[in-house]
């Protein structure tokens, strides 16, 4: 006698039509698409993690700044990129000129200032008859007018050489011209003995 049993899953199956027995039932399209999917986006959301972590290290670390492309717009239509500069970390000193050196210039000495009107007495110790007045006659043909010729005693001459002697800062000019006239090298401003501005003391002939 043959046992009856209830229709179960394995009955529906075979109703369907297929293969039996070990054979899986087959996929559905969603099921073979979803994991490699899945992988893909997981992939590319690692990926981005990764570049996000090392742009922010090299903002965070200080990276020197890079000229950023500017883009210019040209007549013709076509852009063109130029690099804007770097601005650089150390600025160049202005150079100091040289400055120029003044050039010296000559001082000229102020003329000489001859009195012509001092008084001069032109004394002959040198014992040669007419010395003195052949010297009054040269100064007075130089100009001079206030002319006097007389003797003097030889000790009284010093260093026993003619000179010419002044007395006072203001007259040194005219001595020295008197001097140069008869062609005596001694000017003394130390005074004169017989007491006129000016004395020329004759120790010997100037013109021998």
């Amino acid at each position: 006698m043959s046992e009856h049993y209830e229709p179960d899953e394995f009955d529906e199956i075979a109703a369907q039509g297929g293969p039996v027995g070990v054979h899986r039932a087959p996929r559905t399209w969603w099921s073979r698409v979803l994991p490699p999917l899945l992988a893909f986006v997981i992939a590319g959301a690692v990926a981005f993690a990764i570049a996000t972590l090392l742009w922010n290290r090299d903002v965070v670390g200080g990276a020197e700044p890079t000229a950023e492309p500017t883009v210019t717009i040209t007549p013709s239509g076509e852009p063109s990129v130029t690099a804007s500069p770097v601005p650089s970390a150390t600025t160049q000193e202005p150079v100091a000129s040289p400055t120029p050196t003044p050039t010296p210039t000559e001082t000229e000495e102020p003329e000489p200032v001859i009195l012509y009107d001092s008084q001069v007495h032109v004394r002959n110790g040198a014992r040669i008859q007419g010395l003195a007045g052949e010297q009054q006659e040269a100064l007075a043909d130089a100009g001079y007018t206030n002319l006097e010729a007389n003797n003097i005693d030889p000790s009284l001459i010093p260093d026993g050489t003619n000179v010419v002697t002044y007395d006072g800062e203001r007259l040194a000019d005219t001595a020295q011209d008197i001097a140069d006239i008869l062609g005596i090298e001694a000017v003394d401003g130390g005074g004169t003995p017989g007491g006129a501005e000016i004395e020329v003391l004759l120790a010997s002939d100037p013109e021998s």
